[in-house]
């Protein structure tokens, strides 16, 4: 016999003997559904990729999804599309139109916050309680600020001239904080 198996119940707790027990999670990841595989997102829809990753929940190691990497091919197809959407029609909407797109962006995430903290938990390993009263807030308060910012840049900046958009860009996203980033 052990000295952990003849010890008394209260001494086998102190020692962590026991397997822990904890209390159910306060947010379900039954309340998100998600699709096996994703691909590269461009031009409006999903692209299939010749390789694909699996994002881990790291809590679990489940396999979350699998995410599409995008090889050469699909990076200059995504800096096409968007150069030409830039071209045909965001390039000479004014700050108040693009506002709108913003704000609806911001709206949305608040009122999907629930199933994004949940994903942003389950991919990043985060607590919920991060993610649900930290991050996803922030989020949205990122689209609503810069929302805000959209019509009044010709009034805030010194100089001649109106301030324009410059055309396509690109990010790296980190892994710890995906959603933030691209606020």
């Amino acid at each position: 016999m052990t000295e952990l198996e003849a010890a008394p119940d209260t001494a086998r707790e102190l020692l962590f003997g026991d397997e822990w027990e904890y209390a159910p999670a306060p947010q379900s990841a039954d309340h998100v559904r998600l699709d096996d595989r994703y691909g590269p997102f461009i031009d409006g829809e999903f692209r299939e990729a010749d390789e694909y990753f699996p994002s881990i929940n790291p809590a679990t190691e489940e396999t979350i999804a699998e995410v599409g990497l995008a090889d050469e091919s699909l990076v200059d197809d995504a800096v096409g599309a968007a150069r030409s959407a830039y071209e045909s029609h965001w390039r000479d909407l004014p700050g108040q139109e693009r506002a709108k797109y913003i704000y609806r962006i911001g709206r949305m995430i608040k009122e999907k916050s629930r199933e994004f903290a949940v994903l942003e938990s389950m991919d990043g390993g985060k607590s919920i309680r991060e993610s649900r009263d930290m991050d996803i807030p922030l989020v949205a308060a990122h689209f609503f600020h810069y929302a805000g910012w959209a019509d009044k840049l010709e009034y805030a900046l010194p100089g001649p001239g109106h301030p324009r958009s410059l055309g396509v860009c690109g990010q790296i996203i980190p892994w710890n904080f995906p959603l933030l980033m691209a606020a």
